[in-house]
């Protein structure tokens, strides 16, 4: 918590209400606990509890059916399922090629088998054998195709697998409202890009021809093995309906278990996400141990799926394995037997054991890829999550204002966050903020302020009430016109690990904007000069989040992108309370080049950057308890506002000392320097 908020929490208790003829006091104070703000603080982070983590529910995740997996094959395309099917092509030229050869062997022995009791001469024997070493050259020949085909259009179909689930799947990530990801860990939503995605192109490309490749196998050979012999194929084959209950039962426990890993695995990215971006943080608190037993555990029911899994795959190979070769013993027993009794020729028992073989093995390499297909169907559905979603607000269409003059109303607003529906943030809030005027929110931390900016931008919706601009309603906008229209600097700007320039540019992109409209907006918000000192100038390349320039620069560089944006609203939400007070000086004076001219809303913990503001409103717990001037409210005996001011601005003096003196109090000490 900031140092200023603790002062407003402070200022909050004991109030009397006060009166004066210069300003509104619009409800009377009355004591309240810290602990009660607190309570609104959105989001505490791991290093600060060790509590279990609460799981929050999507109310508008959409409920999945079977049939919609054709979703993710729809977004393959055409020609990648072209490719899918060349790919499953040669596969099954692979799988045929062996039966071929184990078809061709067997006439190879025949050849030195005696016909009638005689031997055949040496010349039909070199004869025969020329024709089957034919033959073999042929089938190599074939096998060198088929492999080329089955590995070169998996590979693409693969790749474009790839790119198309990962931007259907972007697309339409970044089309959900900002509510969805307050409910939702990064990690687990980044994951589906890397490791959800690459399970998928495995399964419909290498994993899918190989089913193919073995079904085929299977077919072919079984087919080839009962035209040879009908008694020896229903011996082999007696087994099979027994290896395929075992490799579907396998194969579904091996999905469920597949889904609760995947869930953890993106836990424990969501944890490093966590951590490396907050690392700073965890640094100065010492909590290093912490979070590495936070991480370890997570880890422990990871290890716990990944031993379930390899139970149950071992399991099934393990089962799988026992009945191949009790199959063989069963075939060879039988296939002797028919030998001595002169049923089968030695040639034709090799001919048709090895097909046999070749079936059985085959149906076990089946089974052994369906938990891949499986694991496959899992990972669609994480996928479906958010492509089958409906935003709560639509990512474009509405109207686009054309006379836009920077009107804002707030009326009889409600509203609680998604993720917190049983804390109400505003209750019955009205706010008219006029053309051209710039007003500043103050108050303690969790009494709404930044929320009244997450609705102007409709980041959110209110339960109740309108909120509009030029008097109407924003929900009939359309939202990228808003956010075109509607300009915001925060307290923590994020740049982009690009250029400087395409930072500034980031709005209005590139294509649109000469490099003279980005220098003046740059000298504009007082950071050419330092732009100019950088290795590269305008084309210096930032790190990611901007991290090679300090808070101020980066600050400044959010202005400059706000000014060439020049929208007809501003929302300023703590722009300067992380700053130096070097570094605040200069931005404040960008800030109020960026104001001139605009309709402007300021969120702000110290009073020194809001007391030119044409109107203050002080909140606590969403409700407006003073507004006016600053002459006007620190005006105001025993007042709220008034409080925060003795604190930060060293003000203690009656109404009419400080009505003289305010005005030339041009360098307000700032609360961090007591």
């Amino acid at each position: 918590m900031h140092k200023e908020e603790a002062v407003f929490d402070i200022c909050e208790d004991n109030v009397s209400t006060p009166t004066s003829p210069k300003a509104i006091q619009l409800i009377e104070t009355s004591p309240s606990s810290t602990e009660e703000v607190k309570q609104s603080i959105p989001v505490k982070t791991a290093a600060q509890s060790n509590e279990p983590e609460e799981v929050l529910k999507d109310p508008n995740g959409p409920t999945l059916h079977f049939y919609d997996h054709f979703l993710i094959f729809k977004c393959f395309g055409f020609w990648t399922w072209i490719f899918i099917i060349l790919g499953i092509l040669g596969s099954m030229g692979n799988g045929v090629v062996a039966l071929i050869f184990q078809f061709i062997f067997g006439d190879l022995i025949n050849i030195f088998q005696p016909v009638n009791g005689v031997m055949p001469s040496a010349t039909i024997m070199r004869n025969a054998i020329s024709d089957v070493c034919l033959k073999f050259t042929g089938v190599a020949i074939g096998s060198m195709a088929s492999s080329f085909v089955s590995q070169f259009f998996n590979g693409w179909a693969s790749e474009r697998i790839g790119i198309s689930l990962r931007q259907a799947y972007f697309n339409e990530l970044t089309r959900q409202e900002v509510a969805f990801f307050d409910i939702k860990k990064t990690g687990a939503l980044t994951i589906a890009l890397s490791e959800d995605v690459g399970k998928i192109q495995e399964a419909w490309t290498r994993k899918i021809s190989g089913v193919m490749q073995h079904t085929s196998t299977i077919l072919i050979g079984l087919i080839l093995a009962f035209v040879s012999s009908w008694q020896m194929t229903l011996v082999t084959i007696s087994t099979t309906p027994l290896m395929i209950l075992i490799g579907v039962v396998m194969g579904k426990l091996t999905e469920k278990i597949s889904f609760k890993s995947g869930e953890t695995i993106a836990k424990s990215a969501s944890k490093a996400t966590e951590v490396v971006s907050s690392f700073k943080t965890v640094k100065s608190m010492g909590c290093e141990e912490k979070e590495q037993a936070q991480f370890a555990n997570i880890l422990k029911k990871l290890h716990l799926y990944g031993i379930l899994k390899a139970g149950a795959q071992g399991a099934s190979l393990g089962s799988e394995s026992f009945i191949i070769w009790g199959t063989c013993s069963l075939a060879f027993w039988y296939a002797g037997n028919l030998v001595v009794d002169g049923t089968i020729v030695i040639g034709d028992l090799v001919k048709v054991f090895g097909l046999l073989i070749f079936s059985v093995f085959s149906m076990a390499f089946v089974f052994e890829m369906l938990p891949d297909i499986f694991k496959a169907l899992s990972c669609h559905r994480a996928l479906l999550m958010v492509m089958k979603r409906k935003p709560a607000i639509p990512f474009k269409g509405g109207k686009s204002l054309s006379d836009n003059v920077g009107l804002v109303e707030f009326k009889n607003v409600k509203f609680s966050y998604p993720s917190r529906p049983n804390v109400t943030i505003l209750q019955d809030f009205t706010l008219n903020v006029k053309t051209g005027q710039s007003i500043a929110m103050v108050g303690p931390s969790g009494s709404g302020k930044s929320t009244i900016v997450g609705l102007l931008e409709r980041f959110y919706d209110p339960e109740e009430g309108v909120v509009s601009i030029d008097g109407v309603d924003i929900k009939e906008i359309d939202p990228k016109w808003l956010h075109k229209n509607v300009g915001i600097v925060t307290q923590e700007p994020v740049l982009f690990a690009c250029t400087i320039k395409e930072n500034i540019a980031y709005a209005v992109g590139l294509e649109n904007v000469t490099d003279k409209d980005i220098e003046q907006a740059a000298k504009a918000a007082n950071c050419h000069n330092f732009i100019l000192d950088l290795p590269n100038g305008y084309n210096t390349l930032l790190g990611e989040k901007g991290v090679s320039l300090s808070g101020g620069q980066k600050q400044r560089v959010a202005i400059a992108r706000a000014l060439l944006q020049n929208p007809k609203i501003l929302l300023l939400d703590e722009a300067t309370s992380a700053l130096d007070t070097e570094s605040e000086a200069l931005v404040q004076a960008a800030l109020e080049m960026l104001m001139k001219g605009r309709t402007s809303i300021s969120i702000a913990h110290r009073l020194s950057t809001v007391q030119n503001c044409d109107v203050i409103y002080v909140l606590v717990k969403g409700d407006i308890k003073e507004s006016g001037t600053h002459k006007e409210l620190i005006g105001i005996e025993n007042g709220i506002y008034r409080k925060l001011a003795e604190k930060q601005m060293g003000i203690d003096q009656s109404y009419e000392s400080s009505n003289e003196n305010v005005g030339d109090t041009s360098s307000p000490s700032d609360l961090n320097q007591q």
